[in-house]
């Protein structure tokens, strides 16, 4: 299998076996000694997947974490860590609050990595297939989605999101003009980090409406359509609310309760 891991380890020789098994499944697994050189690296290069070991010499993993998050990197992170002393565990609770995939517990079993690096790549949700037609970034008014490096700039400055923000922007773009229902968006978006219930789905369209609207509060990229869901419109800054009369092909209108509860519904 070609999918690209980077496996960031001060000391491979420590713990060989974990990277031996990764490469024994994924053959190409490329092997950084800090952080500093991963975060250089991703500069360059974007693997599917970031083996990142906790205690490097120049940062600690959350550091690490917080600084591909201000760059705008949305690739899947797990952590392999200690756990048996308080600053373990403390790191442990800020890694997964900075959005770290997974946190792998030290002494580990080689076998228990590679099934949690399987799950977390399963997880990872696919690419359209506009992607595989060739489209590379998307315009957003003073914003750029570029698929190939999976960054959101501004005036060409990377814009800091969560993953799974990032990951609503991506479904949206890949589906310009295009009423997605909210069983759709949640479907789509599984194990991207949210989205698979209501309560959820709404906070990522209001934290992503923050960041692309100009006034969140009258959105005109992101679009509610009552009982029907969401839809994306790359051009529509300025533009006035649009109107859809035809039902999408099999999906269903949503019940009346759930449609006074998204994000964005304006009378």
């Amino acid at each position: 299998m070609k999918t690209r891991i980077f496996f960031v380890e001060a000391n491979p020789a420590i713990h060989g076996k974990l990277r031996d098994v990764l490469e024994s499944r994924y053959k190409d697994v490329q092997t950084l000694s800090s952080g500093y050189a991963l975060i250089r690296r991703m500069e360059q290069d974007v693997p599917a997947l970031i083996v990142l070991r906790d205690g490097l010499p120049d940062m600690r993993a959350s550091a690490v974490l917080q600084a591909l998050h201000q760059a705008g990197h949305d690739t899947p992170v797990i952590v392999i860590g200690d756990t048996m002393s308080t600053l373990g565990s403390v790191e442990l609770i800020v890694c997964l609050e900075l959005g770290a995939d997974d946190y792998v517990r030290m002494p580990c079993d080689p076998r228990e990595l590679l099934s949690r690096v399987e799950n977390v790549l399963r997880r990872v949700p696919h690419k359209a297939p506009a992607l595989a037609g060739g489209l590379r970034q998307c315009d957003i008014g003073q914003f750029v989605l570029d698929f190939q490096t999976r960054r959101l700039t501004r005036n060409g400055v990377p814009v800091a999101m969560h993953s799974s923000v990032f990951a609503l922007l991506r479904l949206f773009a890949e589906h310009p003009l295009e009423v997605l229902s909210r069983r759709v968006i949640a479907d789509r978006l599984r194990g991207a980090g949210e989205g698979h219930c209501d309560r959820s789905l709404d906070v990522l369209v209001c934290r992503l409406r923050r960041i692309v609207e100009p006034d969140p509060s009258r959105p005109r990229l992101i679009q509610t359509i009552r009982g029907r869901g969401y839809v994306f419109t790359p051009g529509g800054l300025g533009a006035a609310p649009i109107e859809f009369d035809d039902e999408p092909l099999g999906v269903a209108p949503e019940p009346a309760w759930r449609r006074d509860t998204a994000v964005g519904s304006y009378a």
